[in-house]
């Protein structure tokens, strides 16, 4: 049996939610609080069951209702960018991208496709989010975020991702260590030298760990870095070596800490960079627009020698593999 539903109650129920009051939910939505509390009592009744449970202290959802609240969000939020859509006059590019990033390409990444980016579109309004892969797909299934630039592997169903860059693994080295002389390096020259990784949480300590299995390297026993930067001074302190993606070693951030940084000489000593989108998405052809001429300025930066990852790959929209264990 079909249960109809609008999307006034489903604003309804995501405001009580968010204030954990009907009253507050009623004066957000501009109704009487009988009349939000009526319309949610008549939607428990047609889905069969309580949405929330009542008490003194406000209303919390209930297992059920805490789910349905989750897709009506998402409702909404498509809801909401069908009619910027419109607005736009069939310019998906008019109105507002909320654009999630992982921290480990977010502060390297953005400066080379932000500028382009502004230019192509200007009437684009981008809302930036920075978290790890674990949480920047959450939002996506939530409908918090239109896309995210993320590094397979990763279990995401429902998803679309798109290439659009390979970025190259590189040695960081303390100035004074022997093997800073060399211009290149194997992975056999750095058995036995301690590997220093992030802390858990973070994809790329997930795959940098992968590959210092396969090529047998031994992971730091002890200590664990909070972000990039923190790896760059444990190394320039004389800590250990690490792997670093290459586009937080060129440029700007080719400055600070004191290391010597070194190619890698192992095809699997990199990393694919995607955009990621729900299938659902009405964005999703744009999306894709948008992944090429993201792999494009990637490209051009590939080309101005602004970086150090290898020639990218060329966008085409596939679904995202779920046969993969989830990466945080």
């Amino acid at each position: 049996m079909s249960v109809p539903l609008n999307l006034r109650d489903l604003a309804y129920l995501v405001a009580v939610a968010e204030t954990g009051q009907f009253g507050e939910a009623a004066r957000r939505c501009h109704v009487s609080q009988p009349t939000l509390s009526m319309q949610l009592k008549k939607l428990e009744e047609r889905l069969g069951a309580p949405l929330f449970e009542r008490g003194p202290r406000g209303a919390v959802p209930t297992l059920l209702g805490a789910r349905i609240i989750a897709q009506a969000r998402v409702v909404l939020r498509e809801v909401e960018r069908l009619v910027e859509l419109a607005r736009g006059e069939s310019d998906p590019f008019a109105g507002t991208l909320r654009l999630g990033v992982i921290p480990t390409s977010g502060p390297y990444l953005l400066p080379l496709l932000l500028p382009g980016l502004k230019r192509a579109h200007p009437k684009l309004r981008l809302l930036l989010r920075e978290a790890t892969t674990a949480r920047l797909l959450l939002q996506l299934n939530q409908g918090e975020l239109d896309a995210a630039i993320l590094s397979p592997p990763f279990d995401a169903r429902g998803l679309v991702s798109a290439p659009i860059g390979r970025e190259a693994f590189v040695v960081a080295l303390p100035p004074a260590h022997p093997l800073a002389a060399r211009a290149q390096l194997a992975p056999e020259e750095l058995a036995g030298e301690p590997l220093l990784l992030l802390e858990d949480g973070h994809c790329f300590r997930d795959q940098a760990l992968r590959l210092s299995e396969r090529l047998g390297l031994t992971p730091h026993a002890e200590v664990r870095a909070s972000s990039i930067e923190s790896l760059r001074q444990m190394v320039s302190a004389g800590t250990g070596l690490a792997l670093l993606p290459a586009f937080a070693t060129v440029g700007p951030f080719a400055q600070g800490a004191a290391i010597v940084v070194r190619p890698l000489d192992h095809p699997e000593a990199a990393r694919t960079l995607a955009l990621v989108w729900r299938k659902s998405s009405p964005l999703g052809p744009a999306l894709m627009q948008l992944a090429e001429e993201l792999r494009h300025l990637l490209d051009a930066a590939a080309g101005d020698g602004r970086t150090g990852a290898g020639e990218t790959e060329r966008a085409s929209a596939t679904p995202v593999p779920q046969h993969e264990p989830p990466a945080r």
